[in-house]
This record gives structure tokens, sequence and C-alpha cells, in this order.
């Protein structure tokens, strides 16, 4: 026998003995599970449920359990909920040194949704229809007190991107719990009815992004500024913040042609980072606010080619960063970062972000973000005939696929100019109306 039922009540015989077979309708039944041999301990595993109001439900899902058992999706979730399980596993990312901002992400998504939601849902009831609940409840539109977005923007929807990304934070926790085999199936994986798919996102989401003139002007403006050969790198380039900020004279080719990433450094508070990762790898201080790091995946260690302007940008800045150091004697503070106060001190990336913001309204240009001249290096990569595969090794993408979808809007715009051009070899060959 793998498993049987009984009952529980409070009758006793005259000797004070558990009455085994009581037909009185009181009490509740239960029943037992052999599950084997812990692999661990060593010892008989035994799973008891209780509360079946009959002998018929306690039996129903006695047979249910060994079915499980039989065909190899049995699990045992130790009664643990969601909300318990999600404290384990970031607990867990935590100590396997994932990247701070990855876990920044996973405690808000944690936070705002799924511990509120379903936390106290224990893992072997999670289904897939409360997933969805939840992830359409988030899809609504925001009313109230609204949550601020990134660097402090007023949201009146989350985007299906973010929504997505709530998934695709609890397909990970459930992946997780899946291989310490608390569950047999994750129910986040795949994707949810409840997230619009890319063909219904509206034209609107699309970023914004400047015009080769509106580029150009902002750069003309910045000229004189210290920090002008960052802004050169961030349009021609297509450096992301944290990777300008930790750029390094060493990873700079000697002749100026190219750069290579491979170090960041990223916006942190005290509480997300512990004080050996605090301390900076090249004095050993902790500079508050600045975490250094190498950047987070194999494709994001990469050679970066340097057009003509970015290359006079760095050369003006080095002369520039040199009469620095004379000032500065002793004081100076050398990371040999490329980007720096002047004394020498790394820059925190949400300050340079602010800079960047201020003197784009004082060009009177569109609002955009400094992440999004990735956006515009990436256009003119592409309208100078660069193929895609050759922009997503620049940018830094794990494959031509994402840099396709990240940039499908820019490259709309260079298809539709091959189309035309493909086209007037058949159109040269027909009268042109106009004329007649």
């Amino acid at each position: 026998m793998r498993g049987s039922v009984s009952k529980r009540c409070q009758c006793r015989t005259a000797d004070g003995r558990r009455v085994k077979n009581c037909r009185k309708q009181h009490g509740s039944w239960s029943y037992t599970v052999d599950a084997g041999t812990d692999s661990t301990t060593g010892k008989r595993r035994q799973i008891t449920r209780s509360g079946f109001r009959t002998k018929d439900f306690a039996e129903e899902a006695l047979t249910a359990e060994l079915t499980k058992l039989n065909t190899g999706t049995w699990t045992d979730d130790q009664r643990m909920t969601l909300g318990k399980w999600l404290d384990q596993w970031l607990a867990e990312m935590v100590a396997g040194g994932r990247s701070v901002n990855t876990i920044k992400n996973y405690r808000g998504h944690v936070r705002d949704a799924w511990k509120p939601y379903l936390g106290n849902v224990l893992l072997r009831d999670l289904r897939r229809s409360q997933i969805e609940s939840v992830l359409a409840a988030l899809s609504a539109p925001i009313d109230g007190d609204r949550p601020a977005g990134n660097v402090g923007r007023r949201v009146e929807k989350r985007s299906s991107a973010t929504i997505d990304g709530y998934r695709r934070t609890l397909r990970a926790a459930l992946s997780a719990a899946q291989r310490r085999e608390l569950i047999a199936v994750n129910p986040a994986m795949g994707q949810m009815d409840s997230i619009s798919t890319a063909s219904e996102i509206d034209d609107d989401d699309e970023p914004v992004v400047w015009q080769p003139a509106e580029t150009a002007r902002f750069l003309e403006h910045m000229f004189d500024d210290r920090l002008s050969a960052l802004y050169e790198l961030a349009a021609y380039a297509g450096l992301r913040r944290a990777e300008l900020c930790g750029l390094r004279w060493s990873d700079i080719d000697p002749d100026g042609a190219g750069l290579r990433v491979r170090q960041t450094i990223v916006s942190v508070t005290r509480k997300q980072i512990t004080p050996q990762q605090a301390a900076c790898p090249a004095c050993a201080a902790e500079h508050v606010g600045r975490l250094f790091k190498a950047p987070k995946s194999r494709k994001g260690r990469r050679w970066v080619p340097l057009a003509s302007p970015a290359q006079e940008a760095l050369q003006r800045h080095g002369e520039r960063q040199n009469a620095e150091k004379d000032f500065m004697g002793s004081d100076y503070q050398d990371h040999d970062l490329v980007f720096c106060r002047p004394d020498g001190v790394p820059l925190r990336p949400d300050r340079v972000t602010v800079e960047f913001e201020r003197q784009a309204r004082a060009c009177d240009l569109p609002s955009v973000r400094l992440h999004d001249t990735r956006h515009g290096a990436c256009s003119l990569m592409l309208a100078g005939g660069v193929p895609i595969e050759i922009v997503q090794l620049i940018l830094g993408h794990s494959s031509p696929q994402v840099t396709r979808q990240v940039y499908a809007h820019l490259i709309r715009g260079e298809a539709a100019q091959q189309v035309n051009e493909a086209a007037k070899l058949l159109t040269r060959h027909r009268p042109d109306r106009r004329t007649l």
C-alpha cells in the first residue's frame, strides 16, 4: 500500500484509545501517502493531507496523488506559499551575485504585484488563470495617485513590455521552484492572453528619436562642455549610460579606432549592495550611489568602432583632462576613467541623465532619454548601410532578432528606402506619365 485514508474524531474507547472506524457523522477524513525515501536524509517520506468531509472525498484526493506518483509528476511543495518562495528565491538571487539592477527589478515586481495579489496562494494551487487575472489588472489604466515611471515620468497605463516584465519575473521564480521539484509545471511559461502582442501595440508606444539635424544641434550646443565627448560617443557609438561612465582609457585602442566595453558603472543605493560590492576596484573606497561591475552578458563585452568625430572628441577630451590633472596635482584621484569629475572621482550615472535632460531643454529639443541616443546611433548606422548583424554586435544585443524587435520602427524607414531603390529597376522602363 502506498497510501491510506483514515478518519479523525474525538471519540475514545473506555481505556482512552482513539476509535479507528467511528461511524458517527462528525470529524474529518485524511489520507497518508508513502512518497518513498528522501534522497537527502535517507528517511521514509510520508505526506498527510487532512480536512476532507467524507471518506469518498479523501479517497478521490488520494487517488489523484497516487496517479501523480505513478506518472512521475508528483511534487511536495512543503505547503510553501508563493510569497514565502519569492522571498527565498530573491535571497538566493542576491547570494548568487545577480546584477544589482536585475535584483531591483525583481524586488519591485514581487512587492508591487505578486505578493499583494497571490502571496498567500500555495505553490501547488497556483494556476495560470490566476496569473492571467493579475496581469489583466496591471494592464488596466491607472487611476488616482499614479506611481512614477522611469526617471520620474508619470504613466497613465503600463506598457505591454512592462506587463511582460512582471510575467518574466514570476516565470524565473517558478522555474527555480520547478527545478527544486516544488511544482511539476510552471504556469507562467509562454504567451499570456492578457498581454498585448506586438501587432496590438499602438504606434504611440514607439520611442521619440531625434532626427540627425536635432542630434547635430545638441552636439554643437555641448561642444565646449567638459563632457561633450560623452555625448559624442553616445550619438555615434550607441554606448549605454553605464558603459560611458565606466569607460577607461585602457579600454580604447592605441590608434583610437575603437574601444572595448569591459567595465560599467551603475546607479545603486547602499541597501542594494554589500560592503564588498561597494568597494571600488581602483581605490577600494566606497563611492556612494555608484557600483563598478562587468557587463552582465558575454555580448555586452564587445569591441565598438569609433567614427572620426568621436575619435576627435576623445582627443580633445584627453587634453582637457590632462590639464585638470595638472591643476589638481596630488588631489587628483586617478581611476583611469575617460569620463569623471574634475578631481577624477567617478560620475554618478543618474546625475549624468539629469544634466543631459537639462541641456536638451536648453536646446528646445524634443524630450528624450539619454538611452534614446542609442536609437539615433542605430538609425545612423542603418542609414549608412551597416548590416543589421554588425549593428547588433556594436550595440551589444544577444542576436540580430533582438535588434530587429527593439528598432523595428527605425528599420521600417530603411526598408522602405531600399524598396524604392529596387523599384527603380522596373519603373525606369516605364514612361513618366506625369509629363504626358
